[in-house]
């Protein structure tokens, strides 16, 4: 996955992050608003916590009970 802030330098629109990822040799390209952004780095900080939360006996990493 890469990842490129993108400034239109004719200011003709809002600044984008374009985002790439490659899965199974295929490439999408993806425009991100500043919104989408946000979002995208509060699931990602959602997931790390969850993944370094410590672990009961009875659950498996990720899961709730």
């Amino acid at each position: 996955m890469t990842v490129q802030l993108l400034v239109d330098r004719f200011a003709r629109r809002d600044l984008a992050v374009k985002l790439d990822a490659t899965r199974y040799g295929a490439t999408q390209t993806v425009l991100m608003s500043p919104a989408q952004v946000d979002r995208l780095i509060d699931e990602l900080t959602r997931a790390r916590l969850e993944m370094l939360a410590p672990i009961g006996r009875h659950e498996r990493a990720g899961e709730a009970q």
